[in-house]
């Protein structure tokens, strides 16, 4: 987890950018929910690197938020990070939002979902808010009634904009604050995973929605 590392979300209808430095926060911006992100996320990494007196060649990669989330606000962001990893020539690493969302929380199993519509979710669980622990769920798009039966009887910390669809009662809530991704956090798990299984040579966005089978009860 050495070097300086950027992070950037645009998954939500907040997102941001941040920069890591071995592990620790040198500057976060969170991005207005107003306007496109588009609009805004070069110039708040521009700000972030001059204030930090950081160019783009100093990083040792790039960390960005791969989905599930909002269909265009993926495709900027990894077009943003994919553009600045050439020009710059700085690797990039993709981390899956469920992950990210995991990785704020302090310990124990979690549960990170985030909602897609009335009565589905974006989920996955995780044995622990580690970025290299066990995925226990697997990240997919569920229906709520499916994803209440897989947590039944289990321990979660359940996080994310998602967890307003499930009712059950063995899930503990956490501050409704941690629900949105951060790119604080995109950096620190990004460097870990590079760390462990090296930077990503190809990177897509992570739908589920399109890509992925859709569980729901028969």
């Amino acid at each position: 987890m050495s070097g300086i590392w950027l992070g950037i979300d645009t998954t939500s209808s907040l997102g941001g950018v941040a920069l890591l430095k071995d592990g620790l926060l040198l500057t976060e911006y969170i991005l207005p929910v107003t306007g496109f992100h588009s609009e805004k996320i070069l110039p708040a990494i521009d700000k972030a690197l001059g204030e930090s007196g950081i160019s783009g060649e100093d990083l040792s990669g790039i960390g960005v938020s791969l989905g599930p989330g909002s269909y265009t606000g993926l495709r900027i962001g990894l077009s943003t990070a994919l553009g600045l990893s050439t020009g710059w020539k700085v690797p990039v690493k993709g981390v899956s939002t469920l992950r990210v969302i995991a990785a704020a929380l302090p310990d124990g199993p979690v549960l990170s979902c985030i909602r897609a519509r009335t009565g589905e979710v974006f989920a996955a669980a995780f044995s622990s808010p580690d970025p290299l622990s066990q995925e226990v769920i697997s990240q997919s798009l569920y229906s709520a009634k499916v994803l209440e039966e897989l947590v039944s009887n289990r321990e979660f910390s359940a996080v994310g904009s998602g967890r307003s669809e499930i009712a059950c009662s063995g899930l503990k809530w956490v501050h409704p604050l941690i629900d949105h991704p951060r790119s604080s956090i995109v950096a620190y798990c990004a460097s870990s995973l590079a760390d462990r299984d090296g930077f990503d040579k190809e990177i897509e966005p992570l739908y589920l929605r399109e890509f992925n089978q859709r569980i729901f009860p028969k």
